[in-house]
């Protein structure tokens, strides 16, 4: 039976939302809510992509919510040991985030089924077809992007 482009996707996201939730009830961590972890992704990579590192307007601007409301949800996860804030050496007037050793480790236990499944699939097609799935998730991206 071939596979529906709309039905694999929706399942991908289904699966994924589930197995992160699981994985948040399974580890304990029971007061850092579905929305805690999808911060600290920002955080995670605003931090590793951009040249500036991530910033609580960085984070803001982002997600287009009020800096306020990103400095409470920093506030939280400082509160709740999982980012640190460290003045930037350039600006002193600037506050950079990063996670603690605590929420980086987190993180990795969230994206081990991911890094598996981009071993397999980087070991079971050759190059182009990688490159033409890059293609084609980059059009979702671009989906997204232009609608938000």
């Amino acid at each position: 039976m071939d596979a529906d482009l709309r039905d694999v996707l929706n399942r991908y996201y289904y699966d994924a939302t589930v197995c992160d939730l699981r994985h948040l009830s399974k580890t304990g961590q029971g007061e850092l809510s579905y929305n805690s972890v999808m911060y600290l992704d920002v955080i995670s990579y605003q931090e590793e992509m951009l040249q500036e590192g991530c910033t609580v307007g960085s984070l803001a601007k982002t997600l287009r919510i009020s800096n306020s409301a990103a400095t409470m949800k920093v506030q939280e996860l400082v509160r709740l040991g999982l980012v640190e804030k460290e003045r930037s050496a350039a600006d002193r007037r600037v506050l950079r985030l990063h996670l603690t050793k605590q929420a980086g480790d987190a993180l990795k236990a969230y994206d081990r089924p991911f890094e598996r499944a981009v071993q397999r699939v980087e070991s079971t097609f050759s190059p182009e077809e990688v490159q033409t799935f890059c293609a084609i998730l980059q059009m979702f991206i671009d989906e997204y992007k232009q609608e938000f």
